[in-house]
């Protein structure tokens, strides 16, 4: 199979010092929230501002634009699967030059330098922005929206017209209702303020061919609603939009990313069952509060996604977790507190939605992928009983193997 432009940058960039893409949240977060409280004071006072992120995907579009070449990412959002991780931009390079553009003009700038392997492939961009313009210091205050989110989103929102637009709007819709995510999103969430959502046309999907009817969609609410901040997680579509909307409306528009996910705990994005490619963190939400809203966000799922989300979100569990920061999917701690919820997830899981494996073929694969991975990591009896009888099976067909060709070898 022909390597893609995005694999072949990845193939020729030196090797990450960490096992860690993001590295550990820093000690001393200082610098950080001062730069936070600059962005907040910008956000504030500055209309049309829009805040953006460059992403290593985004990158890879914008040096392929640049360097005349084709970028594409393998990708199907028709994929499911609670044990495997995918996501892309969602965007093709026919929106190249708009991402130019918006990344050229965008007020505020986050270049995510700390994010392997930003800081190896950004000195390749010929990005001409203005010394007027802003953009996040340095190394150490990159990927500042999670820093932001945590110590200044609940206070920037009081008194202001706030609209959340994303494939987990209605999502975090429903779970603002519940008294156990209340309880729990106290020290983020900004409750006392006129917080209006928008589930995006399609829940994300087909982007590369809603992004305008998207657009269209997201003019009419803002506009319906009066909003004042527009907070948009629509992967590379955002970083187009949030330029575009923040000069149409004369509004501050704030390119969220996985900012939802983290306010909704989620281990998938919406518009997939599979889980994403990393997961930053704020508070725990029950598995069961949690399931519950998503099949009420998402009514039209098939038993088999259904399925796929709940084996994501018992996973969830035994990702490593730092407030304020995100982990990648391969990065467990099987610490005695994220066992303890993955038990607990683990238990309504079963009493709630294992009957769902029996359902059909492609249920029943998803199951043994589940156990595959429980079993692996030594999680549950079943796992582990699943794995040991996998082992003996693949032992058998081993010398089975073996003994078909001594008997070919010895016969010829």
């Amino acid at each position: 199979m022909r390597k893609t432009y995005y694999q072949e940058l990845c193939e020729n960039t030196p090797p990450p010092l960490s096992s860690s893409p993001l590295g550990s949240k820093p000690v001393n977060l200082e610098k950080r929230k001062i730069e936070a409280r600059k962005l907040s004071q910008l956000m504030t006072e500055k209309r049309p501002f829009c805040f953006l992120r460059i992403g290593d995907m985004d990158l890879a579009y914008l040096l392929a634009a640049q360097e005349g070449k084709s970028v594409e990412f393998n990708d199907n959002e028709s994929t499911v699967g609670g044990t495997l991780a995918s996501g892309t931009p969602g965007i093709s390079q026919q929106y190249a030059t708009r991402l130019y553009n918006a990344l050229t003009l965008g007020d505020y700038v986050d270049f995510h330098e700390r994010l392997y392997p930003m800081e190896h492939w950004l000195p390749r961009l010929q990005l001409p922005r203005s010394q007027y313009l802003h953009r996040n210091p340095d190394r150490e205050t990159s990927y500042l929206s999670l820093t932001w989110l945590e110590f200044e989103f609940k206070h920037y929102c009081n008194s202001r017209r706030i609209g959340i637009a994303g494939a987990e709007a209605k999502l975090l819709e429903l779970l603002t209702k519940q008294v156990a995510w209340q309880k729990e999103s106290e020290p983020f969430w900004p409750s006392k303020s006129e917080i209006y959502f928008h589930q995006v046309r399609e829940d994300g999907r087909n982007l590369d061919k809603n992004l305008d009817l998207i657009k269209k969609d997201l003019s009419d609410f803002i506009d319906f609603n009066q909003i004042d901040t527009l907070f948009l997680s629509l992967g590379g579509g955002a970083k187009i939009l949030c330029y575009e909307l923040s000069r149409e409306h004369n509004i501050c528009t704030f390119d969220f990313g996985a900012m939802l996910r983290a306010l909704t705990y989620s281990a998938c994005d919406g518009n997939r069952s599979t889980r994403s490619n990393h997961s930053p963190f704020l508070f725990r939400v029950p598995f069961n509060i949690y399931m519950s809203a998503i099949q009420e966000a998402f009514p039209s799922l098939s038993n088999e996604e259904i399925l796929a989300k709940a084996h994501a979100q018992v996973i969830l569990e035994l990702l490593s977790k730092e407030v304020g920061w995100s982990c990648s999917y391969w990065e467990y701690n099987f610490s005695k507190d994220n066992y303890f919820y993955f038990s607990q997830s683990y238990q309504s899981y079963l009493k709630n939605y294992r009957y769902l494996a029996y359902t059909s073929s492609t249920t029943k694969k998803e199951l043994k992928s589940f156990l595959y991975f429980c079993g692996v990591n030594s999680l549950t009896i079943e796992g582990r009983v699943y794995y040991f009888i996998f082992r003996i099976k693949a032992k058998l067909q081993e010398l089975l193997c073996k003994l078909k060709q001594y008997k070919y070898f010895n016969n010829n």
